[in-house]
């Protein structure tokens, strides 16, 4: 018995999907799995849609830019940041789970379309970038190479929790279930 997107989306939300492993380099193969995303539609294997998402990483990009007045105490900054600043670009992994200030996370869900306009303006502005960046609330000061970096890093992770619906992932989890899907 077909079901409609909306109850595959159900089905899927009660449903532990696995997040991928992604690894971004450079921003257009970020921005090409953004397209993707966006195109493809996708399901969720944590809690923030697209539009949250590319908020919660553009606040990064958009502090590189602006700066914040919010900081980690200065012991951290000094000491703490830089041994786990080291240990990401090493890794090139983040941590799921970790807290996050109330200040940097994402806004309820709105227009995508908007959302992949926004960052995409907002990586553009960072790549054009002729002056030293911000300090990072928690790192501290950082090279622009160091937040570019980062910024790669923190797209990736947070856009590894959805899953495109043209993925093998997505797509052997509704196979192995006898899930059909039409759209109404």
């Amino acid at each position: 018995m077909p079901t409609t997107f909306e109850q595959r989306n159900k089905i899927v939300s009660q449903t532990t999907l696995q997040r991928r492993q992604l690894d971004f380099k450079s921003w257009p193969e970020a921005l090409a799995e953004i397209d993707r995303l966006h195109r493809a539609h996708y399901d969720r294997a944590g809690n923030w849609d697209l539009s949250q998402t590319l908020d919660h990483v553009g606040e990064g990009l958009r502090t590189a830019l602006r700066g914040t007045d919010h900081r980690a105490a200065w012991i951290i900054r000094k000491f703490l940041g830089p041994l786990v600043l080291q240990r990401l670009l090493r890794q090139r992994r983040m941590k799921a789970g970790i807290k996050v200030p109330q200040w940097w996370l994402p806004g309820p869900s709105h227009d995508e379309s908007a959302a992949v306009d926004q960052f995409r303006a907002e990586v553009s502005a960072f790549q054009e970038m002729t002056t030293a960046p911000f300090p990072h609330p928690f790192f501290g000061p950082l090279t622009k190479q160091q937040w570019n970096d980062l910024a790669l890093i923190h797209a990736a992770h947070h856009l590894s929790f959805l899953i495109p619906r043209d993925s093998e992932v997505a797509g052997a989890y509704f196979r192995n279930n006898r899930v059909n899907c039409q759209r109404r």
